[in-house]
């Protein structure tokens, strides 16, 4: 996603480090699984940001981070608290080593486009 890289590199980091945590803790047969899910808009993230960003956008970015702003706030697909919790119970009883579980149709999309 553009204009949030630092974001992004954050998100790749607990991949990197939970997929470490795997071969580290199966020695004491404690498995590892990790659940992510797309967006949320019950939770507090857009409003929490927004307020974060005011200022910082600079004036050369601003027409191509308000076309970006304005398609996340109306976003077609998003994840519910009832799919966060349907991942979260097939990641503990998945049995098959699978690491990641997406959760919401939209972060379906996202790892089926990666």
């Amino acid at each position: 996603m553009p204009l949030v890289a630092v974001y992004t590199a954050s998100k790749t980091a607990i991949e990197g480090f939970t997929a470490s945590l795997v071969f580290e803790l199966e020695t004491f047969n404690v498995g590892v699984k990790l659940v992510e899910p797309g967006y949320g808009p019950t939770t507090r993230f857009t409003s929490n940001t927004g307020s974060r960003l005011e200022g910082l956008i600079p004036e050369a970015y601003a027409p191509f981070a308000q076309r970006i702003f304005a398609s996340i706030a109306r976003p077609t697909d998003v994840t519910t608290e009832s799919d966060v919790a349907e991942a979260v119970w097939r990641a503990a009883n998945d049995a098959s080593g699978q690491l990641r579980f997406p959760a919401g149709p939209d972060a379906v999309a996202l790892a089926r486009s990666s």
